[in-house]
């Protein structure tokens, strides 16, 4: 079966990996009204099913541990995609502070924040901010 993989990556005002929100990522998988299921596969890796049937796996290394929490791998097959991910994705993204990387040689980032569009200076671009989770499906 063919999945999509999207990597959520943190980074600092001077472009160096950072930590992620660790409590602000577990809230929004916590809490979210539009999850319906949280299976945990272990520690640190869960397939979610939302309310609207859309369905990923999510990776989060670190957000267990006093390990670094840089990054986020969500992997999704193409016809899973759902409004209920997308809110999900920007939710990850606008809490836990991560920008969004289709791939490790995207030459661009999806930000949610106005100040993290400064943060990635080595990018050919600056990267693309979103306010909305309809704003990251446009995307």
């Amino acid at each position: 079966m063919q999945r999509d993989m999207l990597i959520l990556a943190c980074h600092a005002a001077d472009g160096h990996f950072a930590d992620g929100d660790r409590s602000a990522v577990r809230l929004v998988l916590d809490q979210s009204h539009y999850i319906s299921h949280l299976a945990p596969l272990n520690m640190e890796h869960f397939v979610v099913v939302c309310a609207d049937g859309g369905e990923i796996e999510l990776r989060a290394q670190g957000l267990e541990s006093k390990r670094s929490f840089h990054r986020i791998e969500l992997f999704i097959t193409p016809d899973s995609w759902t409004s209920d991910i997308v809110t999900l994705l920007f939710d990850l993204m606008h809490q836990g502070g991560f920008g969004l990387v289709n791939a490790l040689d995207s030459q661009y980032f999806i930000v949610t924040h106005p100040q993290q569009v400064s943060y990635f200076p080595w990018l050919p671009a600056a990267p693309l901010l979103v306010r909305s989770p309809r704003d990251l499906s446009y995307a």
